[in-house]
């Protein structure tokens, strides 16, 4: 009996492999011609700029820089601030076993830490110690079969299968142009010290043709006053951005997710209409990265058998991946930060900056419980008549937050992600400063499962022998487990004979004890 097979292709993503390691990076930074002698680092911090990444077979190879800015003052003035502005060049490799060019990554880099060593007035060492996170998945191909066209009366056993999986992965950049203007209460601008440029109030709403986004970009310069003062002034703008990105909503998606980041990428003072330097030209970037998950469902064939035939199959069991689960809470949080030095009744706030890490993820009644802790660092301003300071106040302190992501089996794998948004001064005093601002929790839940595949059906004739080695007729009393398919399957019969010898509707199931008259097919 000749047998066709009608196949569909479908795609499966196998479980995610992640590798973090640590990288040191290490150079000597000169001092510009046109900047005084170095004395005294007040402030170092610096900022990881990747600018490619290629994929080859087992090692992710990357290039980039680590913008490096240094605040510090010189012999015999302890008033004026300083800026020294430098990049260390990054270009190096990760190997992880099994990737390749084909599979999805995501790359992740960070500084973890940094010092540096003052070699004499004109040089500083400096040391980054780089956090890189990769996290990669790949597809494989497979096909299903959906039908099975057949001379004879072939029964089959159909099964429903759904696959979650990344269908959109975009990344708009939106560049924001806008002219700052110092207010008039504050000093002509000499030069522009430090600048940090953070999102407030973004809004993110999904609609059937595309994503929208926007809100307030926050922009703190720090800046040397013009004239023969040494004084360091701070001024704080808002600027509003929005964009969108296009991209239709199917009936299977299942969900969807956008993250904003922002940095200054243009920064220049120029003059007024009077003459004066008080405006700051300025371009910040504000990147938005958006993805989407859909549900595909599809019918396949996963058993097969004909009646006064000998079916022969060939299967292979795949193992993928699939998003089950993907939850968000936004929680409003305030904390007091205590200050151990008195910074005086004129000191200001320049930024403030919250680093969640998780530690802990405890499960019980539907409920994940993320617990970890807070670093909190707040880079402040202290002005005096004589010197001007600024420090750096470090806080760590823990964190726990519940979320609702229903049940979990042993076959599933959670990803959470902590950010804290929108971070705000409640208040500050001489010895405590107040902060408000979003823990932001996301939970991923992913689900490792088995596919089984038939690959091959092919059909013979049953001898003489084998037919006569079925009963003819059987009173079959119903075990657990059992089911119409299975019955029909061993008796070679149809379930559609079991249900009419025994007055069984289509939508009744077997119970345990039950008993059944099974006759075997004899007629085809």
């Amino acid at each position: 009996m000749s047998v066709e097979l009608i196949k569909k292709p479908i795609t499966l993503d196998e479980m995610t492999k992640k590798e973090s390691v640590q990288v040191i990076k290490e150079r000597d930074l000169i001092v510009p011609d046109g900047k005084p002698d170095l004395q005294t680092v007040m402030q170092l911090d610096g900022e990881v700029c990747i600018d490619q990444i290629d994929v080859t077979q087992d090692r992710i190879m990357y290039r980039g820089r680590i913008n490096v800015c240094i605040l510090y003052r010189t012999m015999g003035n302890s008033k004026c601030v300083y800026t020294m502005k430098s990049a260390i060049p990054v270009e190096d490799f990760v190997i992880v076993d099994g990737i390749n060019k084909d599979q999805r990554v995501d790359f992740d880099c960070k500084i973890e830490h940094m010092a540096y060593n003052i070699l004499n007035e004109r040089k500083v060492n400096v040391k980054a110690i780089m956090c890189i996170n990769v996290v990669a998945t790949s597809c494989k191909d497979t096909t299903i079969i959906t039908e099975i066209q057949a001379e004879g009366p072939i029964e089959t056993k159909e099964e429903e299968i759904e696959i979650v999986s990344l269908c959109n992965e975009k990344e708009d950049k939106n560049i924001v142009k806008q002219e700052l203007t110092v207010p008039s209460t504050k000093p002509c601008i000499d030069e522009i010290i430090k600048t940090a440029a953070t999102i407030q109030d973004e809004q993110v709403k999904r609609t059937d043709s595309e994503v929208k986004y926007s809100g307030m970009i926050e922009v703190v310069t720090m800046y040397k006053v013009a004239g023969d003062s040494d004084d360091i002034e701070i001024v704080t703008h808002r600027v509003p951005f929005e964009g969108s990105i296009e991209s239709p909503q199917e009936d299977d998606e299942m969900y969807w997710d956008c993250e904003l980041s922002v940095e200054p990428s243009f920064m220049q003072v120029s003059p007024d209409y009077d003459g004066e330097d008080r405006i700051i030209e300025c371009e910040l970037s504000v990147t938005a990265k958006y993805c989407n998950y859909n549900k595909t469902t599809y019918d396949t064939i996963s058993d097969v058998y004909c009646p006064g035939k000998k079916i022969n199959t060939k299967e292979k069991v795949l193992d993928y991946m699939n998003l089950a689960n993907k939850a968000h809470k936004a929680i409003p949080k305030k904390e007091s930060i205590a200050l151990e030095d008195d910074f005086g009744e004129n000191a200001e706030i320049f930024s403030v900056s919250i680093k969640p890490t998780v530690e802990e993820k405890e499960y019980a009644n539907d409920t994940l419980t993320l617990s970890g802790m807070l670093e909190i660092k707040i880079l402040m301003l202290c002005k005096g008549e004589e010197m001007c300071e600024v420090q750096n106040v470090i806080n760590v302190v823990p964190f726990s937050q519940e979320m609702e992501i229903g049940k979990i089996s042993d076959k599933m794998y959670i990803d959470p992600s902590v950010d804290a948004k929108d971070v705000n001064i409640y208040a500050q005093t001489k010895k405590e400063v107040v902060l408000e601002y979003l823990l932001d929790c996301k939970v991923d839940v992913y689900e490792e499962a088995l596919l089984k595949v038939l690959e091959e059906v092919d059909v013979e004739d049953m001898s003489k022998e084998e037919m006569d080695a079925y009963p003819s007729m059987t009173v079959y009393q119903v075990k657990k487990g059992d089911s119409l398919w299975n019955l029909a399957k061993r008796f070679n019969t149809t379930i559609k004979d079991i249900q009419e010898l025994n007055d069984i509707d289509v939508s009744d199931n077997l119970k345990e004890g039950q008993k059944i008259i099974i006759l075997k097919k004899v007629k085809f």
